[in-house]
């Protein structure tokens, strides 16, 4: 859970790259986001804007509460399956601010030069995240009551 000044704690630093490693599948591990040492990148791009500062202390935040994730060894020793599980409920929850911050590690991941081509979309077969859709209900306007004169 982040401390009170909204800086990240070790522990949510481990789930943080965990995250990392999730949200952006590749097919050989030396090109995962945390092995090539992008999570302070991300976390300072996500930092540089006041609602996406937000939306990464509130995905880790959910993490951090994950009940499984109390486990000995915490978010890390789980499995790849029980990871993906906790992260795919963070985002049924929280959509709009897990879609911030997989958009920003995206960009971060494809513009390191020792990444391959960022994909032109994200609909492959290994990419489980960012496939909830956001259902925004706007409010529908007051009507006046007041009779225009003719």
């Amino acid at each position: 859970m982040p401390n009170q000044d909204g800086s990240i704690t070790n522990s949510d630093k481990i789930t943080f790259t965990q995250l990392l490693n999730r949200v952006v599948p590749v097919d050989d591990p030396k090109f995962g986001a945390a092995a090539l040492g992008l999570r302070n990148l991300v976390e300072e791009r996500s930092k540089a804007n006041p609602s996406s500062n937000s939306a990464l202390l509130r995905i880790i935040d959910a993490l951090s509460l994950d009940m499984m994730a109390h486990a000995v060894g915490g978010f890390a020793a789980l499995t790849v399956d029980e990871q993906n599980f906790a992260i795919h409920n963070v985002e049924t929850t929280l959509p709009e601010e897990f879609n911030i911050i997989l958009g920003i590690t995206r960009d971060v991941y494809y513009e390191d030069e020792r990444t391959p081509k960022r994909p032109t979309n994200f609909d492959g077969d290994n990419e489980i995240f960012g496939k909830v859709v956001i259902d925004i209900e706007r409010p529908k306007p007051k009507q006046s009551r007041r009779k225009l004169r003719a």
